[in-house]
């Protein structure tokens, strides 16, 4: 019987542990044996063998209770009154559903089975409490070590915050992102965060919405975002200001870049009544100033510069004004003589000076430009750089120059030529005649060149010119792209000790690479010493840009925070070292590559001075607005046709091309979907009237999908979305109300019907009419203005 009672025990005790995917019961049966100890005469004895199981937090395991004793299976189970688990793992144990197996020389073995590691700790105390042969309450005790267990980490002890610049705008409430990532392979335990600005004078205005923030526990290698609410003043100084986050005794910083969402102030100058003037004769213009600018701008000091041709005619040629608010324009009357017409247009510099929100004084020179009578105004066909060589192209090297060129109005016998400087030759077609471009068309090119033994070291300039004629007048429109030659020979044979040694640009590069108008950009310069004996000292460079913007608004790119000065103390032979610069561009500079030049200053290891410039390009691209307002949608019913107008607004400052419009939705069809326009210049807008036929009731949505081509030739998308009510129609309703009534003669009731019919009929055959006439009418009146 005892025998019978062992076989059953470790049958069973087997088959438990097969079905929880532990270890063979042939292994149990080993360590059982194994951890036999020291019987104990009238009581009992625990001893355990370790668990070599790999653990982490929330894993599964089982241990195995070796127990030495003199009773069997049943007077154990008897004697037993509970076993605790403690530790690494908490539980209490079923003394009556627990498994205990008799081993081979009499040794009992408790299984416990499917515990939670808890990440605390390496070892789990077990208690077993019994009562012993005399009849007296005892326990008995082991620890069971867990070799390979991994103990959860502290939140300070185990993750990482990313402390990327985050930028934030003046004047706002927002949210920003903090990641968490738990970098470790153990899991990490709950925790908190406490937030603070580090400087909260220089930050003053910057407010946590919340100072705490609790951390949820982090299995390994996961991340979580949380996200953090900041006010910050309109006031708040721009710039990098810190914030400190705090996990345990860990400290953190993150840099809050607040910028503003305002553009900083920046004044145009424009002129009204500024033509047809005479030879000495006064006459008053309207000098305006436009802060383009979204904060305001103050002190403002305006002189006219007078010159040799144009001078103040009365009065002081310095104006003072207070303050210019943003978007805001103040006219000043000047009265202006000529005397000489000799020449069409007349420039006359306007220096301006006034005070941004940061207290700096800013400073530019800006020109209009007077014409006397016989000037003609006219818009000149534009061209944009759309490819230019990167890096330093060595002799045989191929390279190829892009550009697009664009009429804003029609422009016949158009000659294109590109020309290089002397050593660099075309591989490609580089002269192109256009019998006819019509208004708003662009064509695009591209030229291959190639430089030969004969050039020198350098920076060259490409020059692309437009000769044609525009409104009776012959014009010459260029622009320019730049490469940058390296002569291996002339470098070691030319400066070998003899000769200067030059510097020239090596590299440049714009981030991003077209810039936008009203924005700032990254520009980064590589002065390359291109003697291989000699090095240069006390290298001082200036960037200048001559060109102006739209209307002359002053320098198209300026400095940001920084002077347009760079000075380099020493470049050995071969040396090249990068400067970098933070520019804006003016919001009206024109969409076109903008040449920036920078004149050296250098002197060769004997304190010789040399001199050197450096020209390159920098493409500009205008910002294109699509607006849809002005839309009207009449309520319908289902199946009677309505129509929605919509006008479609360019607020841009380029022209569009290749415009697209068409309505989608769902529940309703759309006759005279498509309007397809070829050319929508800014400030200009265009009618767009679909009809609608409505197939359910209840409150339809519809979307106005815009595609369109920007300046630069790129695709670009817009939606406005559009509500419509609509009722059921009146055969329904009327249908519902036929039930309602009481009943009628024959004769009646068979009239009825016929006379809703007809009614309904002429209705909708009104309406219909209505919408097909007017559309008519509209088109009618459109083609009239077309011709």
């Amino acid at each position: 019987m005892k025998s019978k009672r062992k076989f059953t025990s470790l049958f069973l005790a087997g088959l438990v542990v097969c079905a929880s995917g532990c270890i063979p019961s042939y292994q149990v049966m080993a360590a059982t044996i194994e951890n036999v100890g020291a019987r104990a005469v009238g009581g009992m004895s625990l001893s355990a063998k370790p668990v070599s199981k790999s653990l982490k937090k929330g894993d599964r395991f089982n241990v195995f209770i070796n127990v030495d004793t003199d009773q069997n299976v049943d007077e154990l189970r008897k004697a037993i009154r509970y076993i605790e688990l403690e530790g690494s793992t908490k539980s209490s144990v079923d003394v009556q559903g627990v498994q205990i197996m008799e081993n081979e020389g009499g040794s009992k073995t408790i299984v416990v089975m499917d515990l939670t590691y808890n990440g605390k700790g390496k070892s789990v105390e077990v208690e077993v409490g019994y009562t012993s042969a005399e009849g007296k309450a005892d326990t008995a005790t082991t620890s069971i070590v867990l070799e390979n267990a991994e103990a959860a980490l502290q939140a300070s002890e185990g993750i990482s915050l990313s402390t990327s610049t985050l930028n934030v705008v003046a004047g706002q409430t927002q949210q920003i992102t903090l990641t968490i990532k738990n970098d470790s392979k153990s899991y990490v335990e709950a925790g908190s965060m406490d937030l603070k600005i580090k400087d909260s004078n220089s930050a003053k205005g910057i407010t946590l919405k919340k100072k705490k923030i609790d951390l949820s526990a982090m299995d390994p290698g996961s991340k979580k975002d949380y996200y953090i609410t900041l006010d910050i003043d309109e006031k708040v100084t721009r710039g990098i200001h810190e914030m400190e986050v705090k996990i345990g005794e860990t400290v953190h910083t993150v840099k809050l870049k607040v910028d503003s969402n305002f553009i900083p102030p920046s004044l145009e100058v424009s002129v009204n009544n500024g033509t047809a003037f005479e030879a000495n004769v006064a006459k008053t213009v309207q000098v305006n100033i436009k802060n383009v600018g979204q904060v305001e701008a103050k002190n403002v000091k305006l002189e006219i510069v007078p010159n040799e041709k144009v001078f103040v005619a009365d009065g002081s040629n310095v104006k003072y004004i207070e303050n210019i608010g943003s978007n805001k324009t103040q006219s000043i009357p000047v009265s202006l003589i000529v005397n000489d017409t000799t020449s069409f247009n007349l420039p006359v510099e306007m220096k301006l000076s006034y005070i941004d929100d940061l207290g700096e004084t800013k400073t530019n020179s800006q020109y209009i430009y007077l014409s006397t009578k016989g000037s003609v105004s006219q818009k000149a066909i534009e061209i944009l750089t759309t490819k230019e060589p990167n890096g330093l192209k060595k002799v045989g090297e191929a390279f190829n120059v892009g550009f697009k060129v664009t009429a804003p109005d029609e422009a016949k016998n158009v000659k294109i030529e590109v020309k290089s400087g002397e050593g660099i030759v075309s591989k490609s077609k580089s002269i192109f005649i256009e019998p006819k471009l019509t208004k708003g068309q662009s064509k695009s090119y591209l030229v291959d060149f190639v430089a030969t033994q004969s050039v020198t070291t350098g920076t060259y300039p490409v020059e692309i010119s437009a000769d044609y004629t525009l409104n009776g007048k012959e014009v010459s429109i260029k622009q320019y792209a730049t490469v940058s030659v390296q002569n291996e020979k002339d470098t070691t044979e030319g400066n070998k000790g003899k000769g200067k040694p030059k510097v020239i640009v090596g590299n440049y590069s714009s981030s991003p690479v077209v810039v936008r108008a009203g924005e700032e950009f990254d520009l980064e310069i590589g002065f390359l010493n291109t003697s291989s004996d000699k090095k240069v000292q006390n290298l001082k460079a200036n960037l200048t840009v001559k060109e102006q913007g739209e209307k002359d608004t002053g320098s198209v790119f300026t400095p940001v925070g920084a002077s347009n000065t760079f000075f380099i103390s020493q470049l050995s032979p071969g040396e090249m070292d990068t400067k970098k610069i933070r520019l804006y561009t003016l919001p009206s500079a024109k969409p076109k590559t903008y040449e920036i030049t920078l004149e050296m200053e250098y002197e060769d290891d004997k304190g010789e001075a040399i001199t050197a410039t450096e020209r390159f390009g920098i493409p500009v691209e205008q910002v294109t607005k699509l607006e849809v307002a002005e839309v009207r949608v009449e309520s319908t019913e289902v199946g009677r046709p309505t129509e929605v107008s919509a006008t479609i607004y360019n607020t841009g400052k380029t022209d569009i091309s290749n415009v697209r419009v068409k309505t989608v939705g769902e529940g309703f069809e759309v006759q005279d979907n498509t309007l397809i326009i070829g050319s929508l210049e800014k400030g200009n807008s265009k009618t767009y009237m679909p009809t609608i036929t409505p197939l359910q009731e209840g409150n339809l949505t519809g979307k106005i999908q815009i595609e369109y081509e920007d300046v630069a030739g790129q695709v670009q998308n817009y939606e406005y979305e559009f509500q419509m009510d609509v009722t059921a129609s009146m055969t329904d309703t009327e249908g519902g109300m036929d039930e309602m009534l009481p009943p009628l003669e024959e004769e009646k009731q068979a009239k009825w019907p016929i006379i809703l019919g007809i009614v309904v009929g002429i209705g909708s055959a009104a309406g219909i009419t209505g919408i097909v006439m007017k559309k008519r009418k509209q088109r009618l009146e459109s083609e009239e203005d077309e011709d």
